[in-house]
C-alpha cells in the first residue's frame, strides 16, 4: 500500500508539472496572439484613414487630406507589416503637397503682380546643392514623441524643396541649401536607444532652410551607429531635451 501511494503521488506531481507547462505555453501564445491582434487592428484602422485621405485627394481637398493623414500615429509606420501603408502615406502626402505648394506659389505670384504686369512669377528657390548629399534627402519623422510638439514629419527633396507636416494637419514650406560640415559637439538624441538620452555628435552636412514666412532654420545631419540618417538643430529644449531631431 505504501509503495502504491508513493507511485500515485509521483504520477500526480508529473501531471501537475505538465499542466503548468501547458498553462505557461498557452499564456505566452495568448500574449503573442493578443499583440498580433492589436497590431492587425491598428493596421486596419490606419488603412481606413488612408482610404479617406485618398478620396479627399481625388476630390481636390488636399489640405483636408493631409489633415486626415495627420490622425495616423507616425510611430505606427515603423511597425512590422506597415511597409505598404508607409509607402502610400508618403506618396499621398507628396501628392497633396504638390498641389498645395502650387497654390501657395500662385497666390504669391498674384500678390506680387498687383503693382506691375511683368512681375507675375516667383522663384521656386530650388537648387542642386543636395547632389553631393543625396542620402540626406527623403522622408523623416520627428523623433521626440512629446504630444505637446506640433512637428510630425519632414520631407527634403533633391531640388532643395522642404515640407514640414504638423499634427494639426497644417504644413510649412521652404527651400534648403546643403553644404559640407565638420562641426563637432552638436547636441542630439541617441536615437539608437529609442529614448530621449542626449549625446554630442559630429556633423557631416549643414542644411540651411528658409521657410516661406521668411524664418531661417539650420539642421546638422549625420549617420547614427545603426546607419540611420538623423537631423538635429542642436538646440536645447526644456533643459534636458533637444528642440528638433528628425530620423529617416
Amino acid at each position: 500500500m505504501k509503495i502504491k501511494k508513493i507511485i500515485l503521488t509521483a504520477a500526480l506531481a508529473v501531471l501537475a508539472v505538465g499542466m503548468a507547462g501547458c498553462t505557461a505555453g498557452n499564456s505566452a501564445a495568448d500574449k503573442n496572439g493578443s499583440s498580433s491582434s492589436s497590431s492587425n487592428s491598428q493596421l486596419a484602422e490606419d488603412e481606413v484613414i488612408i482610404k479617406d485621405a485618398q478620396s479627399l485627394n481625388a476630390d481636390g481637398h488636399y489640405k483636408a487630406s493631409n489633415k486626415k493623414l495627420s490622425s495616423i500615429d507616425i510611430a505606427d509606420l515603423s511597425k512590422k507589416g506597415f511597409g505598404s501603408l508607409k509607402s502610400e502615406y508618403f506618396h499621398l502626402q507628396k501628392s497633396n503637397d504638390k498641389f498645395l505648394l502650387k497654390d501657395n506659389k500662385s497666390s504669391k505670384s498674384t500678390n506680387n503682380g498687383n503693382n506691375t504686369s511683368n512681375n507675375n512669377t516667383t522663384s521656386t528657390g530650388t537648387n542642386n546643392s543636395f547632389s553631393s548629399f543625396s542620402k540626406f534627402t527623403g522622408d523623416y519623422v520627428f523623433y521626440n514623441s512629446d504630444s505637446d510638439r506640433q512637428q510630425m514629419d519632414l520631407t527634403i527633396s533633391s531640388d532643395g524643396s522642404v515640407v514640414q507636416h504638423n499634427n494639426d494637419g497644417s504644413a510649412f514650406y521652404g527651400t534648403a541649401v546643403a553644404s559640407g560640415s565638420s562641426q563637432s559637439g552638436i547636441l542630439s538624441y541617441d536615437v539608437t536607444t529609442g529614448t530621449n538620452d542626449t549625446k554630442k555628435i559630429n556633423a557631416n552636412v549643414e542644411i540651411d532652410v528658409t521657410w516661406d514666412n521668411g524664418e531661417h532654420e539650420t539642421y546638422y545631419g549625420y549617420t547614427s551607429y545603426d546607419d540611420d540618417i538623423v537631423l538635429t538643430d542642436g538646440n536645447s529644449y526644456h533643459g534636458d531635451l533637444v528642440n528638433e531631431v528628425w530620423i529617416k
